[in-house]
């Protein structure tokens, strides 16, 4: 099929990730809607879903919703783009999204991207976490004077102890 064809041609980075990992955990993928790709992004992540649509041991959220949130034992976990809503409401807003996760968790993280570089900040009993985009400087980024060290991060969560 095209779609595979393109995947092995390109290495694409998620899909080699999301092989080394479903080899040792259970992984869960969020695609999260951003203001630079709002369409193309979605379809690469829909072809993602595709290529592992016979895995077990993967699950995706690709819907278009700005805030995704999955519960790992004690754990909220959030995730969004970060162009939508200001960082200090989203502790509120995933308490009043998810009320029951909320409620069974104690450990709870939202995670963003849009600024493109690395911030950690702890509001109230939420810890939100910006990461840093493997993107290179396009056009506007240059332009606007905006570098940031390029990386792929990942977290590590622990059923009952965050």
């Amino acid at each position: 099929m095209w779609y595979e064809n393109y995947l092995v041609k390109k290495k694409d980075v998620n899909v080699e990730v999301l092989k080394k990992l479903i080899t040792v955990a259970d992984a869960h993928y969020n695609h999260c809607p951003s203001n630079h790709d709002y369409v193309s992004g979605f379809f690469l992540s829909d072809v993602i879903k595709t290529w592992f649509h016979k895995n077990e041991n993967i699950t995706f959220d690709c819907s278009i919703a700005h805030r995704k949130y999955f519960r790992y034992g004690t754990n909220l976990i959030g995730a969004t783009h970060g162009d939508g809503a200001k960082q200090n409401d989203l502790p509120l807003l995933m308490a009043e999204e998810t009320p029951e996760d909320w409620a069974k968790t104690k450990h709870r993280h939202m995670y963003t991207h849009h600024v493109h570089h690395k911030t950690s900040k702890d509001i109230g009993k939420v810890n939100i976490e910006s990461l840093r985009s493997p993107s290179g400087t396009d056009s506007w980024h240059d332009r606007n004077g905006y570098r940031s060290i390029k990386a792929i991060e990942g977290f590590l969560h622990h059923p009952e102890h965050g």
